[in-house]
């Protein structure tokens, strides 16, 4: 008796063992479907079916066919898949479908972010046309050319000078509008309203503060026609009574290309300067027009810093004001010992904001300057090496450059973002 009932024990067991497997199994398969095979066959569907359209209709039919026609297919394809995990176990089927909704995503975002990135890794380490290998070729030249060097010193002047900047003159700005009595909203939406303006639209109204002309042409830029107009007797080509006045007397003052000056040596303030110390040097060989360009992106994004510091502001309990301003604590030691202790992190997330944000400025470079003049940022030449220079080596080697630059950054977000979740 005792030998069945063991018997029996070691069947059920290896019944139950066997369905085990067979139910792991079944969720590989299904997780594998999900994962894999499923955003697969609908990549590889629709890609194939609209190349094929292409050649029958027209683009705008082709728009037209599209967003039925492709929303209808993943319909289909996701009813087909739900379908299927019904046949799992209930204990089984939240997960499968998390993995039915996150597989394609997955499979986007390797096919578009991941394979592209090892991709122009590879291509580096090629030569112009990517056919033979020619090792650290690449990345020697991106440390000794001279051209290469100088956008690596710009972009590293726009890092610490734009992002510096834009993060004190927004939690400035944040601090005296959270201090406002009536009209902050109105005051905020004035300082916001440059993040309406797109980067192209922005560089073009600054282009038309800094325009220069030749003399004896009217200048149109704002800068220069208050600089030619600065005298008893100068103006900037104007018709009094009948008689012409122009900026060409001894007494006026010339109009000053700002976007071509490469330092501040063919400016008047460079006379008080050359006194021969390493410091006015310095100053005398400062790109003045790299700097103007910084100018822009800092009146872009200091509205939005100002506006996320306003609410890190607004997030202090008001106790602790008021206990500082009992204890008789100006508001200069307030904001320096409460406010920015107190919003660091907010200061943290802007500051990686507008890192990331800087390593990738393009438009501004490209509308103003297009890099000529010593202006040339990363972004701009990895463009420039690619479709003027026609050399997808170097090319990717500068995408390269960027992707390190941007690494350390996301490696301290990843790492704070941890720290606060564990905390």
């Amino acid at each position: 008796m005792g030998g069945y009932l063991l018997f029996i024990k070691v069947k059920l067991k290896n019944c139950m063992k066997q369905n085990t497997q067979e139910k792991k199994l079944f969720n590989f398969g299904i997780s594998t479907l999900a994962l894999a095979i499923f955003p697969l066959f609908w990549f590889l569907s629709q890609a194939i079916l609209f190349r094929e359209l292409t050649e029958i209709v027209t683009r705008n039919v082709l728009v037209l066919i599209a967003i039925p026609l492709g929303s209808t297919f993943i319909f289909l394809l996701f009813l087909g898949m739900n379908k299927l995990i019904n046949f799992a176990p209930k204990d089984s089927r939240d997960v499968l479908e998390a993995r039915m909704f996150v597989g394609p995503s997955i499979f986007m975002i390797g096919l578009f972010l991941f394979y592209p990135a090892v991709r122009t890794f590879y291509l580096s380490f090629k030569d112009r046309y990517s056919n033979d290998f020619v090792g650290f070729e690449n990345y020697v030249w991106a440390v000794t050319d001279a051209e290469m060097i100088t956008t690596i010193r710009n972009q590293v002047i726009w890092l610490i000078a734009v992002v510096t900047l834009t993060l004190i003159v927004g939690l400035v700005v944040g601090w005296l509008t959270d201090r406002l009595n009536k009209g902050e909203s109105f005051f905020k939406s004035i300082v916001f309203m440059p993040m309406a303006i797109s980067a192209v639209g922005a560089t073009a109204i600054f282009k038309f503060i800094y325009e220069y002309r030749p003399p004896p042409l009217t200048q149109i830029g704002i800068i220069n026609g208050i600089r030619v107009s600065k005298g008893d007797n100068c103006y900037n080509n104007r018709i009094i009574d009948g008689e012409f006045y122009g900026f060409d007397d001894a007494s006026c003052v010339a109009p000053v290309g700002w976007l071509q000056q490469r330092d501040l040596s063919a400016l008047p303030i460079a006379e008080t300067l050359q006194d021969g110390s390493w410091l006015s040097n310095m100053f005398v060989n400062l790109p003045i027009n790299t700097l103007l360009l910084m100018v822009i992106m800092v009146w872009m994004y200091t509205g939005f810093a100002a506006v996320v510091f306003s609410a890190g502001i607004k997030a202090i309990p008001a106790e602790i004001m008021e206990a500082g301003q009992i204890d008789g604590a100006s508001e200069m030691r307030i904001f320096r010992s409460i406010v920015v202790p107190y919003i660091k992190s907010t200061i943290v997330v802007v500051g990686t904001y507008m890192v990331v944000t800087v390593l990738k400025a393009f438009d501004i470079i490209y509308v103003s300057t297009r890099g000529d003049l010593e202006t040339n940022l990363l972004a701009v030449k990895m463009l420039d090496e690619f479709s003027k220079y026609r050399n997808f080596g170097r090319s990717s080697t500068v995408a390269v450059i960027i992707f390190i630059c941007v690494l350390p950054v996301i490696i301290g977000t990843a790492l704070r973002e941890r720290d606060n979740l564990d905390s």
